[in-house]
């Protein structure tokens, strides 16, 4: 994504995707006999919302609920017989190792929510780009076991978890040139000190809070030892990230790579 807009200069840029109120919009304008309710952040945010939305969409005799992922998890509304995902490997997208896990754990909880045990109207529609996606075309089929065992080889060969550790160093600062030069460099200065671990990047990440960001991963089987190397060198360039206006945060086994 360009830092500015190439039109107006404005760098006040997002992603957009389809988003729930646009879904909602369609098909209220293509089913105005339906009830379309909305479950999503901007909802969930008002307090008491959610549960009289879902109220609602219990007690309706015919009606839509449109969201995200909070649709899927934990709900349980007798009567539904149709769930659909819209860009159904949207995640798959995320530079994390778990993707895959995550998107696949959404898409078989969301086969459970229509239909019930010897309920033959159920039905479960999913939507992707690249339906042939392993993910996509497991999940279809509910091929758990199947899942599992491919993720588990994967994760051996690649030594992610739970073979292997992660130590994940991230750093933010004004402008990215900064961030990735900070990064560089104490990737450069870690790797003698680090053994057989596997350092990968540094790789930017997009902007949070009007800060760029840049990361990389430690692949480890000693992560306490990953940790002190990177806490020595960060106080030996304590006084250099303070004139470069750059933090340094490092993480032991992160649970996000966002």
């Amino acid at each position: 994504m360009p830092r500015a807009c190439p039109a107006c200069g404005s760098v006040d840029l997002t992603r957009i995707g389809s988003g729930t109120r646009a879904v909602e919009d369609e098909l209220s304008e293509r089913y105005p006999a339906l009830a379309i309710l909305r479950l999503d952040a901007d909802v969930a945010a008002r307090a008491g919302e959610p549960e009289a939305t879902l109220t609602r969409f219990r007690e309706a005799e015919r009606a839509v609920l449109v969201g995200t992922q909070l649709v899927a998890k934990g709900h349980d509304v007798p009567g539904v017989t149709l769930a659909a995902v819209l860009d159904a490997e949207t995640g798959l997208a995320i530079p994390d190792f778990r993707s895959e896990e995550r998107t696949f754990a959404l898409l078989t909880q969301l086969a459970g929510r229509p239909g019930r045990p010897g309920d033959p109207r159920g039905r479960v529609l999913i939507q992707a780009w690249e339906p042939s996606s392993r993910v996509v075309e497991l999940a279809a089929r509910h091929a758990v076991g199947e899942f599992l065992e491919g993720e588990l080889e994967r994760r051996r060969e690649l030594r992610y978890p739970p073979f292997g550790r992660i130590v994940r160093l991230l750093v933010t600062a004004a402008e990215p040139r900064t961030a990735t030069e900070v990064a560089e460099v104490l990737a450069d200065a870690a790797r003698p000190a680090l053994g057989d671990d596997l350092v990968l990047g540094p790789a930017p990440l997009h902007r949070l809070r009007d800060r760029a960001r840049s990361h990389l991963l430690v692949k480890t089987s000693q992560p306490r030892r990953a940790a002190a190397v990177f806490r020595s060198l960060l106080r030996d360039l304590a006084g250099d990230l303070r004139r470069a206006h750059a933090t340094v945060v490092v993480d032991v086994d992160p649970q996000s790579f966002g």
